[in-house]
């Protein structure tokens, strides 16, 4: 008998190889895989999806697919060799084994494998939340007999209806803004991206319509022991300006007698553990991090087995995952030695959140040793062991102490706060929020000097989202998967739809929600995807049949693709202008530093496809600077470099925004040796 295990990457497979005492490393078609135990098993890896889905019909809107091998695709072809590894290894195999990430993605990569490529009906199981060797060999001890077909028929609905949205509502609009430019435009609408767009179009439209209050407040600026504090008046904000000048003409230069003190106890919560979605938004606080960045360095934590799988949803810690021998682990780092120590001395009752997974517990580390890390890697590992520390420790505990002065009769507040107990804190670090405001000794009775001041202010609108806060939003309407919201800001981007972080919704971008506001008003809506996402649970608990909620898509798609189709030259109308500024605006830098007369902007090479800086002048004037070739770019406005004052760039390509100075002979530069490229 030969067993053949099915991973997800090639480095999940060498991990699992590993577990089987000595495995052989092979290769066939320039691939590795392993064999162990005599021959008799076979350890081989996709390289994530193998098939994807490709219409079987020419005119849209299009309901028949079909799963076809993906590495005839663009920029795919590296994905042929696996599949035709995987195939050949098959072809020996008696039995097969799928040990892909347990989640849908990973069900659907595993259930394509068996029943497209190996030609089967059914395979066993593993699941497993981390890829050390212990829970690896566990995995494969108790292996279901077969796959989770509710996760996988939930995953193949979600790719159906994401294809049915995505490219028959794609299409139409593409093609209405193509005949009107008389040329192929492609864009994107999805049922993720529609409500997406539609969150941050209505907060651009809040903001654009506020109209700005003034208001008037009086504070007393105080220095007590060299520091300064500052009292407000209990009122805060004077609507009209004459009770202010008032009030203010009466304190003006008049000392202040302390009437009141009052103090204040509140706890300080022990935080829940990390799920995907609160630890992206946590390293965005710290490191300003983007949330593709985190989840790609917490991948990389994954497959070094250091960390739990880190697509999962739950802020639950199971009792079986053996704390103790975890923190154990942990304190041979000299870097946590006595942070472990202190929190092997507690109970070990980890403090949990309200959501769970099905497939996984919290994100977590699994004690392994880490070694040298990236200094990115190393700073988001460093987040999630001191998250998991802090979640076995108690509240800690905040003092607010809040003043009341009285000046002629007028009482003004200021307050401090500082901590009483620190607890978890200290095990949390430097990521712990402990600004201290301490206030000297004072008694009721003192006299206090002071100088008032009367401020003109404004309100102010609503902010814009960043990429932090809408995730988090994305998240609680439900809308997209804790794996897929990141790309969606991504797409939105790519598409000129938003300019990212803050995140300003572009002309074009405004234009887009506008069209199918008035044509097709069910793509915006968070409504429609919600109501998927439910139908999708209910196919993973087995509730409900899947072609049920596909046919309920097909009849959404149908309807919508005709509202489109009918407004079609309406809507290339509306679109055109808006995007051939908005493309304009794109590529348009800033006046030529060389004639002052022309602006520069991004051109293309024809023959090296390469983008670059030239002036619009050309060919009057031929200047060029070089570009870095990956990510999009933007110009960052109000914001010249220090050293030779030329409008800043920014680059964005997944990764935390970068920016720069465009000027290669930048004096910056010579001093730090940095280039494009």
């Amino acid at each position: 008998m030969v067993e053949l295990i099915i991973s997800e990457k090639p480095s999940a497979a060498e991990k699992i190889a590993a577990c089987f005492g000595k495995p052989t490393l092979k290769r066939l078609n320039g691939v590795k895989y392993w064999e162990a135990d005599n021959g008799r098993i076979l350890i081989g890896s996709a390289v994530g999806h193998l098939f994807g889905l490709k219409k079987t019909e020419r005119f849209y809107p299009v309901f028949n697919l079909e799963w076809q091998p993906s590495y005839s695709g663009r920029g795919a072809s590296f994905q042929r060799p696996y599949f035709q590894t995987l195939k050949s290894l098959g072809k020996k195999a008696n039995t097969v084994t799928v040990a892909t990430d347990y989640d849908l993605e990973g069900e659907v990569i595993g259930l394509n494998i068996v029943r497209e490529l190996l030609g089967l009906k059914d395979a066993n199981r593993m699941k497993f939340s981390t890829l050390t060797s212990t829970e690896l060999q566990e995995a494969y001890k108790n292996k279901a007999k077969t796959l989770n077909w509710g996760q996988a028929n939930a995953g193949v609905v979600r790719h159906t209806l994401d294809w049915y949205y995505g490219i028959n509502l794609s299409q139409i609009i593409s093609k209405s803004l193509s005949v009107v430019l008389n040329r192929y435009q492609p864009l994107s609408i999805g049922r993720v991206q529609g409500p997406s767009l539609a969150i941050l179009a209505e907060r651009e439209i809040e903001i654009k319509k506020f109209k700005p209050e003034p208001f008037w407040q009086i504070f007393a600026n105080l220095w007590l022991n060299s520091q300064k504090f500052q009292a407000v008046h209990e009122k805060d904000k004077f609507w009209k300006k004459l009770d202010a000048d008032k009030i203010f003409a009466k304190v003006k230069d008049k000392p202040g007698r302390i009437s009141e003190i009052n103090k204040r106890k509140q706890k300080v919560v022990v935080p829940v553990p990390f799920d995907l979605t609160s630890l992206q938004i946590e390293a965005y606080r710290i490191f300003k991090y983007s949330p593709a960045m985190t989840l790609k360095i917490a991948q990389t934590l994954y497959t070094k087995a250091l960390i739990s799988y880190p697509r999962t949803s739950s802020q639950k810690l199971p009792k079986a995952l053996n704390f103790k021998k975890i923190i154990s682990k942990l304190g041979t780092n000299p870097n946590y030695h006595e942070i472990a120590k202190e929190v092997l001395a507690t109970r070990l009752i980890p403090k949990e959140g309200r959501k769970s997974d099905p497939a996984h517990p919290a994100i977590h580390p699994t004690g392994e040793r880490s070694g040298t890390l990236e200094d990115p890697v190393r700073k988001v590992y460093d987040l999630i062991v001191r998250r998991f520390f802090s979640v076995f420790g108690q509240d800690g505990e905040r003092e607010t102490t809040t003043v009341k002065l009285a000046i002629e009769k007028e009482i003004f507040k200021f307050a401090g706060t500082i901590t009483t107990k620190v607890a978890w804190q200290k095990w949390y670090g430097q990521y712990a929020r402990r600004k201290e405001n301490e206030l000297p000794q004072l008694t009721v009775g003192n006299i206090l000097k002071q100088n008032a001041e009367l401020a003109a202010k404004e309100t102010q609108p609503p902010p814009r989202y960043n990429v932090a806060s809408l995730i988090k939003l994305l998240e609680k309407q439900n809308l997209g998967t804790k794996a897929t919201r990141s790309q969606i800001i991504e797409t939105l981007v790519k598409r000129n739809y938003i300019q990212s972080n803050p995140m300003e919704v572009t002309d074009f971008g405004m234009k887009v929600f506008n069209v199918f506001k008035k044509h097709a008003p069910e793509v915006l809506s968070s409504k429609l995807t919600r109501n998927f996402e439910k139908g999708m649970d209910e196919i993973r608990e087995g509730k409900v049949k899947p072609e049920a909620v596909i046919q309920v898509g097909k009849d959404s798609v149908t309807k919508l693709y005709a509202q489109l189709k009918e407004s079609s030259e309406a809507i290339g109308k509306a679109l055109s202008a808006s995007f051939v500024e908005t493309t304009k605006k794109q590529v348009t830098l800033f006046k030529c530093v060389k004639c002052k007369k022309n602006d520069l902007v991004v051109r293309r090479s024809r023959a090296s496809k390469k983008r670059f800086i030239a002036c619009a002048g050309y060919p009057k004037c031929k200047f060029t600077w070089p570009l870095p070739q990956k990510g999009i770019l933007s110009v960052v406005k109000n914001k010249k470099c220090e050293h030779c004052s030329i409008q800043m760039l920014q680059v964005r390509s997944g990764k935390k925004p970068w920016l720069f100075c465009p000027n290669p002979d930048c004096e910056g530069k010579k001093k730090d040796g940095s280039e494009n490229s």
